[in-house]
């Protein structure tokens, strides 16, 4: 048999891959539930994982010593998921007799799961029920690791403490896993429980199996996720594209963010966005700061709410322990019993504050939320907070004085690397060495102007206009200082570029990433030089057709499945889809974000934190990374940053102005956004082949539509 080439040529992309094992997840703030697809919890990655411990590590239910075989399963609401499977009886053949629906609600530390078997014989039906139950206690990365190790979980001590109510327990933790069983089990052993069961055909018979995650005497009560309310209680903007996968995407991002929203302890008004499902429910800075801000078109109080969380988390001391210094953004907490990060974080006791570019995102936000229409009252409130990050940023963040930012690990729990690309080998040289601290990473210097920026943007509008414009030109020094360090020019016909990071010696990390595009979404280079950065961005050894690449494919360290050196970030392609329009390149940010668009279409509609950087080829497919997170915040911010990214929206809602620029990538006819929330009103815009049209404007602003 011979294979045309030609016809090879014409396939077209898969219509969805399939990214990891088949699971369902449901979530309530800081506890989740995750499960293969007929509700079982076993071996691998799956249990009822609550503050970071997996309070649940097998729940399974047999019919007759039998699993159950699936029928159909799916999400109701983030917290609430619906299970579907039959029972096939020896002696009923061939038809299924027994259909059993499991209905699951997760809540805040627990979660009730009503079982229902029903019965389609005309005669009565007796089985036996079963349920194996155990808890193990795990810590999240310890469940992370069984991703690729499925072993047997072990169980935690079970006690009976009555009738239907069981109890397990672990030596070492004051965590317990209560479960309560109604109706009471005719037989429990252990962790098993069995009920002999008749059904009749017009009588159901129900079980409620209730699941409550203790941390220990004293530390019960959970905060539980606000309502949505006042302004953010109105509808979220709508979106119609064509072709209609954008549509599509921010339809799921709306559901996914829904699904990351986290409560906030200090304060329970605020909603939060958790980093990713299921290995990084927690607030992190970075993340929280990234997402939000990518959201901004459709929640823009999501900003707000970001900064003014950190600001009460803010470092007040210095404490090397889990590197905590005056000013400095948090970058996690972690409530699990393990001491992950940082000496006395354990349980969430202390933020762990190994972060270098937390500080500045986080003064960028500010300026952004001020932007998008952020009270002056609350901008007033984090004033003192936006001081002390800028003492951060020109003292404890610049230990040697030389106005650049940097990092060292200070202890032996501290992340080796502490910019976005945090593993062990996410910082090297082109021939594959890695970078020895101290570091300082090129984006961070940007997003440090940047933020110098936005803050005396917000100090100028709060009537401080003089320390807004010595900012100002402390930014501009800032400027010249990162063109004069970073840039290396091109040679025998290459363009030039911005080195990766400085060392500990102040050697160029001379490896070509995709840092650098950051630097362009800070506004950074000059014109010549982002156009040499933009060719690199869109070159094939850094653009493989499904994103942009975090390392060009010909350095010497290039891995296409590496978690940092390799891979395609959705959340790093769209920031660098950004910087390009800035400087009005406008085809090589389409090109990105066209590529973008692809890979949300087969990844059915959500994009996962990362994935392969292999080379896109005719019929291929991107390659799921295998413990990507799905839902994550900044892949699923990403949807919604191409909106505003293909409008061109940029609101100065304290000035009374909103600019639109559109513009669509290849293949894309029209893009319809509909209610989007500025200065107490909503902003309406469709723009396809006839042009830009404006079909409602927020009452005060002047809308204006800039010509490409």
């Amino acid at each position: 048999m011979t294979t045309d080439p030609a016809a090879e040529q014409d396939e077209g992309p898969p219509q969805g891959v399939l990214a990891g094992p088949g699971t369902i997840t449901a979530i309530a703030g800081l506890t989740f539930a995750i499960s293969d697809e007929r509700g079982d919890i076993g071996p691998g990655p799956f249990g009822l994982i609550s503050d970071d411990t997996r309070h649940l590590s097998l729940l399974q239910v047999s019919v007759d010593s039998e699993p159950l075989r699936h029928l159909g399963s799916g999400l109701m609401s983030p917290a609430v998921a619906r299970f579907r499977s039959y029972a096939t009886l020896r002696d009923r053949l061939p038809d299924a007799p027994v259909e059993c629906e499991r209905l699951r609600r997760v809540s805040a530390g627990g979660m009730v799961e009503t079982l229902t078997l029903r019965c389609w014989t005309l005669e009565p039906v007796r089985l036996r029920l079963s349920i194996r139950m155990g808890s193990d206690f795990a810590d999240i990365f310890e469940v992370r690791r069984l991703a690729g190790d499925p072993g047997v979980p072990s169980r935690g001590v079970a006690v009976q403490r009555s009738p239907g109510d069981l109890s397990f327990e672990a030596v070492g933790t004051t965590r317990s896993t209560s479960v309560f069983l109604e109706p009471v089990p005719d037989l429990v052993s252990g962790g098993d429980a069995e009920w002999d069961v008749v059904l009749h055909r017009d009588r159901p018979w129900v079980l409620r199996v209730a699941v409550q995650a203790w941390r220990g005497a004293g530390n019960e009560d959970r905060a539980t996720l606000p309502p949505r309310a006042g302004v953010a209680a109105r509808p979220d903007p709508v979106v119609h594209s064509r072709p209609e996968q954008l549509a599509r995407g921010c339809r799921q991002s709306i559901v996914d963010l829904d699904a990351l929203s986290i409560p906030d302890d200090q304060d329970s008004s605020r909603r939060l966005l958790a980093a990713g499902i299921p290995w990084f429910v927690a607030l992190f800075g970075r993340d929280i700061l990234i997402s939000s801000y990518q959201a901004r078109a459709f929640r823009p109080e999501l900003m707000l709410d970001a900064v003014t969380a950190l600001a009460d988390r803010q470092g007040r001391v210095d404490d090397p322990g889990n590197e905590e210094q005056p000013g400095k953004i948090l970058h996690e907490v972690r409530f699990g019993d393990r001491p992950w990060l940082g000496e006395g974080t354990t349980g969430g006791a202390k933020p762990y504050f190994g972060s270098v570019d937390s500080t500045p995102l986080f003064l960028i936000v500010l300026g952004q939320a001020m932007r998008w229409g952020a009270p002056r009252e609350a901008l007033e409130k984090l004033l003192p907070a936006a001081r002390a990050a800028l003492g951060w940023l020109r003292g404890p963040g610049d230990p040697d004085g030389d106005g650049l930012v940097e990092y060292s690990p200070a202890g032996p729990r501290s992340l080796a690397n502490q910019g976005w690309k945090d593993s062990e080998n996410g910082v090297q040289f082109a021939d594959g060495r890695l970078a020895r601290p101290p570091i300082a990473l090129v984006e961070v210097q940007g997003y440090a102007y940047r933020a110098r920026l936005e803050l005396a943007a917000v100090l100028a509008r709060l009537g401080h206009p003089a320390e807004a414009a010595d900012l100002t030109a402390e930014a501009a020094d800032l400027r010249e200082l990162i063109r004069r360090r970073y840039w290396r020019p091109g040679s025998d016909g290459a363009p030039g570029s911005f080195a990766f990071a400085l060392d500990g010696d102040k050697r160029h990390v001379d490896a070509i990433s995709s840092n650098m595009a950051h630097l362009l979404w800070c506004g950074v280079p000059s014109q010549e030089e982002a156009e040499q950065v933009a060719a690199h961005l869109v070159s094939p050894a850094m653009a493989g057709g499904w994103g942009l690449r975090t390392l060009s494919d010909e350095m010497a360290g290039f891995n296409p499945i590496s978690y940092h050196v390799g891979s395609v970030w959705p959340h790093d392609t769209v920031i660098a889809c950004e910087g390009l329009r800035r400087y009005g390149l406008d085809e090589p940010a389409m090109q990105l974000a066209g590529d973008l668009l692809d890979a949300l279409a087969v990844f059915d509609d959500r994009l996962p934190e990362l994935f392969g950087g292999h080379r896109r080829e005719p019929g291929d497919f991107p390659v799921p990374y295998p413990t990507a997170c799905r839902p994550q915040a900044w892949a699923a911010g990403v949807p919604l940053a191409i909106v505003a990214l293909c409008l061109g929206l940029d609101p100065d809602v304290p000035a009374g102005t909103v600019s639109l620029n559109p513009v669509l990538p290849r293949g894309m006819t029209r893009l319809e956004t509909l209610g989007i929330r500025l200065g107490g009103g909503e902003l309406s815009v469709v723009h396809d082949g006839e042009g830009t049209r404006v079909i409602s404007t927020p009452v005060g602003l002047h809308v204006g539509i800039v010509a490409r």
